[in-house]
């Protein structure tokens, strides 16, 4: 079967829906008909995969309330870095705490494999998530290696528990950078921009609902011993 120019065109704005973090399909507007071409028709599926491939990026899924999910293999022009969380002056600590957080975050809304399957609306709530981490910092330090990414967890654990939890902004409500609080806050509002969370005011002035994007994504990242030691305390902390 032929592909026209006009097709790869449409695939590879289907791929550029996928990146703008802020898009959302509808059965009716341009990304609601590409990804009902990319759900139906296979020779398209393929093309954007392919396309999407040749960029550095690898679709995740389609789930309907978020649209095509992309990540990026490894080398991508499009891959995240900590330089592009909001903060532009974030110190090396700060970083790991920024780690440590997403981390978190995955942890405390999947702390099962199954629960990677399942498209139930997940809360997140600042105060709560800080709880949370502080009540994990122990298996964290004690559970991780020395090498690498775990390594990198146990000295973000031990700057985590070094912080204030919730320092005020003069004049100000809210936290104040240098508390975990105001941590949180950065990665949350991080993730709003990259459309794998959005806030959820009428639930309170610091809560988050993720979305699918985040779902999928931390399916795709795998695990970890850093990883696994937060979701341990999460399932111990559902049964007390």
């Amino acid at each position: 079967m032929s592909i026209s120019l006009e097709d790869v065109r449409h695939a590879a704005e289907l791929v550029s829906f996928g990146l703008r973090h802020g898009a959302r399909p509808t059965d009716g507007n341009p990304y609601g008909l590409l990804l009902h071409r990319y759900r139906t028709e296979t020779v398209f599926r393929d093309l954007v995969d392919v396309l999407a491939s040749g960029f550095g990026l690898v679709v995740l899924g389609t789930p309907a309330r978020t649209g095509i999910v992309v990540t990026t293999q490894p080398g991508s022009v499009f891959a995240l870095r900590t330089s592009d969380l909001r903060s532009t002056n974030m110190s090396p600590d700060d970083k790991l705490v920024a780690g440590l957080v997403t981390l978190a975050i995955a942890a405390y809304a999947f702390p099962h494999p199954r629960d990677l399957d399942s498209t139930d609306v997940k809360i997140i709530e600042v105060v709560a998530l800080d709880t949370f981490i502080r009540s994990a910092i122990t298996r964290v330090a004690a559970t991780t290696g020395d090498d690498g990414n775990d390594a990198q967890a146990r000295r973000a654990a031990d700057v985590y528990d070094r912080m204030s939890a919730f320092l005020p902004k003069a004049n100000q409500a809210g936290p104040a950078k240098g508390c975990t609080q105001w941590a949180i806050g950065e990665v949350l509002g991080w993730l709003v921009d990259r459309g794998a969370a959005r806030p959820a005011p009428t639930m309170g002035a610091t809560t988050y609902q993720l979305t699918d994007r985040f779902r999928l994504l931390v399916a795709d990242v795998g695990g970890g011993e850093a990883l696994e030691a937060l979701r341990t305390a999460r399932r111990e902390s559902e049964t007390t």
